[in-house]
């Protein structure tokens, strides 16, 4: 079977093991990496990319992480009771008028992303008589939030007179296809605009931009896939990050089928063989994407079994005829994506990435934490 060791019996038959050991391996990995005089960012949105916010942010706090970017508003200010108050925390949406207070209130940091919100957040910050934080995004090529570069001469200093510009960031189109021409022109554009704020922190690429180049990495870096270990994130170069996600799902029942036989709904899949086919706990509800139906796989004990059959609602089928039938029972555990069945590779197979994969694990998934090492900071 498969060697999950749980802390206790899970209580439902799907198991999602955070390794927060991998997670600090993973941020320390990035840390070495960077050129020097940079920092390491965490983006931790959309719950941490499925990992638990509280969790991995008060983990990453405790080994030396001191900035944090979420999507959201609300997303702050939950991650706010888990880290110091030293620490940085970026919201990458926007700022929306009539949130002023809030922010302020909560000592967060609005990305500002269009000419109107720069003066919004002055005019509050003046109102107030006080110098309130802010970092500015820059469009420099993926055209969907931020300021447009050619409005970068057009910003009066009225508009900055009571706002502390920390940071100025942009972010990679094409991060991925490390040599895409694009991440260039980008990067020269990004060049021009940060040099305007000598005196902030400049900002551009995320998990993928890390890996172009030291040149992308500015002074801050902003990982979030890349702590999940996700393969995903390599643009080129050596592996060396470690998976800090792992799905499993209990076999509820075993059935045996003839030839001609079909499995689950519109009967997608008929046997060609005489066939043994597994019952898994786990459907589209939890996150295993229904693309997934005859084209996923799982890992058992040295197999790797395909997917037959639709994913439903709760439950998927797997054949199992080509295990030895004393090795495979209802009760035992399968690798749904982990250190055995690569997460990217699975999105892949669905049709998406694994950032999807992850955002999408489901609640019912009962949620383990490894944590043996003791924790160190990071200079």
């Amino acid at each position: 079977m498969v060697k999950v060791s749980f802390p206790q019996p899970p209580s439902v038959p799907l198991a999602l093991v955070i390794d927060l050991d991998a997670v600090s391996h993973n941020y320390r990995t990035l840390c070495a990496r960077l050129r020097k005089g940079a920092f390491c960012a965490a983006v931790l949105k959309a719950n941490a990319y499925g990992m638990g916010v509280k969790e991995v942010s008060s983990h990453l706090y405790q080994i030396g992480c001191r900035h944090f970017f979420l999507a959201h508003l609300t997303e702050a200010i939950e991650l706010k009771c888990f880290v110091g108050e030293d620490a940085s925390i970026y919201v990458l949406n926007g700022l929306r008028e009539g949130d002023e207070a809030v922010y302020a209130r909560f000592n967060l940091i609005p990305v500002l992303s269009d000419p109107a919100q720069v003066q919004v957040w002055n005019t509050f910050s003046r109102k107030k008589q006080k110098c309130l934080k802010a970092a500015l995004h820059f469009d420099t090529g993926m055209t969907r939030t931020g300021i447009p570069s050619q409005h970068i001469k057009s910003l009066d200093l009225a508009d900055l007179s009571h706002t502390e510009i920390v940071c100025v960031m942009s972010h990679l189109a094409c991060a991925y296809q490390s040599t895409h021409p694009m991440n260039e022109t980008q990067r020269l554009l990004f060049e021009t605009i940060q040099s305007r704020f000598p005196f902030a922190l400049a900002s551009l690429s995320g998990s993928g931009g890390f890996f172009i180049a030291p040149e992308y990495h500015y002074d801050l870096i902003r990982a979030g896939l890349a702590l999940t270990g996700c393969r995903s994130t390599v643009a080129h170069g050596d592996y060396t990050l470690k998976p800090a996600l792992k799905a499993y799902a209990q076999i509820l029942q075993i059935n045996e089928i003839a030839r001609g036989e079909s499995i689950g709904y519109d009967a997608t899949f008929i046997a060609m063989r005489p066939s043994r086919i597994a019952t898994v706990g786990v459907g589209y509800a939890d996150g295993y994407l229904r693309s997934l139906s005859n084209r996923g796989e799982v890992y058992f004990d040295g197999h790797v079994l395909p997917v037959v059959g639709r994913i439903s609602m709760d439950l998927f089928t797997i054949d199992v005829t080509d295990v030895p039938s004393p090795q495979i029972h209802a009760g035992d555990w399968v690798e749904l994506f982990g250190d055995n069945i690569h997460a990217d590779k699975l999105a892949e197979k669905a049709g998406t990435v694994s950032w999807e994969l992850f955002t999408r694990i489901g609640t019912r998934f009962e949620r383990f934490y490894l944590n043996t090492q003791k924790t160190k900071g990071v200079a």
